[in-house]
């Protein structure tokens, strides 16, 4: 909706297909035109700080490259959550991108990255068609971690053909076409 408001719009950094629904805008555009300022104007919290002030205990740890698409980030989160995950650590909501991010990221097996990729149960892995997520050194970091964490390393896919309605079409296809082949097989057997 912000896309088709024109809030958020290509960049020379990002020149987006306004009218694509499949990849969209990267996270940088909507971190810059979206995340950044409306967690300014409620005081320069996380954006999940602002929706829970509270906090949540993080199940699932997210990581990405910040160059995938938003439309495509959040089709294969939704379609890989694991069943078992109720909150997720994902770096773009959980830290307060208007503050110097540098400072708690400056000493990492005690970062807040660190420290929400401990108490969680799952990593998942987002992939992206725009590049390999390990060429951002954070995110080979965090799979240096999860793994010697022993976490459960999860890579996260979109969802195949839309819904998935489709896979039932298909089965209920073979599943029918096995029958009639069978009763016809059957048939020719009687007829002989």
């Amino acid at each position: 909706e912000y896309v088709a408001a024109g809030k958020i719009v290509p960049t020379e950094l990002d020149m987006f297909d306004a009218s694509d629904d499949r990849i969209g805008p990267c996270v940088h555009s909507v971190n810059n035109q979206l995340i950044m300022p409306v967690t300014a104007r409620a005081g320069g919290m996380s954006w999940a700080l602002m929706l829970h002030p509270e906090g949540l205990e993080c199940d699932l740890f997210v990581t990405h490259a910040w160059s995938e698409g938003i439309y495509e980030f959040i089709d294969k989160v939704l379609n890989s959550w694991p069943r078992a995950a109720r909150h997720a650590y994902c770096c773009m909501l959980s830290n307060p991108q208007n503050l110097d991010i540098g400072g708690l990221i400056s000493s990492p097996s005690i970062s807040p990255l660190a420290v929400a990729l401990r108490t969680s149960a799952y990593m998942l892995v987002v992939p992206t068609c725009r590049c390999s997520i390990y060429s951002r050194i954070w995110c080979s970091y965090e799979a240096f971690l999860a793994y010697s964490e022993s976490k459960l390393i999860l890579t996260a896919s979109a969802p195949m053909f839309g819904d998935g309605r489709w896979l039932l079409q298909i089965t209920m296809t073979m599943v029918f076409v096995t029958i009639v082949s069978a009763v016809v097989a059957a048939q020719l057997e009687l007829d002989e």
